[in-house]
């Protein structure tokens, strides 16, 4: 799962976000074609849709890190350091 989450859907997310885009897009030119019609202004533009897209990404990692990560409020960040030569590493505690 861990492989999955960091490596594999980053990687494939936007490809698929993209060809999902490219298909609705392109059957809205080919429609307003057939019909003599002009495209709609989204389907000729894509940058709002790429600018809106960005930051609902950002939105969501940035939740989710928010959620997730860092320590208990009120603990203290012991960095890494050397002990009788052994390095120990940084920790967060009371």
């Amino acid at each position: 799962m861990r492989l999955f989450l960091t490596i594999i859907l980053p990687l494939v997310a936007p490809t698929l976000l993209y060809l999902s885009y490219v298909v609705v897009v392109e059957g809205r030119r080919v429609r307003a074609a057939e019909a003599g019609e002009r495209a709609p202004w989204w389907a000729a533009a894509p940058w709002p849709w790429l600018v809106a897209a960005g930051v609902a990404l950002l939105a969501v990692t940035l939740g989710t890190l928010a959620l997730t990560g860092g320590s208990e409020p009120g603990t203290v960040y012991v960095p890494a350091h050397m002990e009788n030569g052994r390095l120990v590493p940084g920790t967060t505690g009371k």
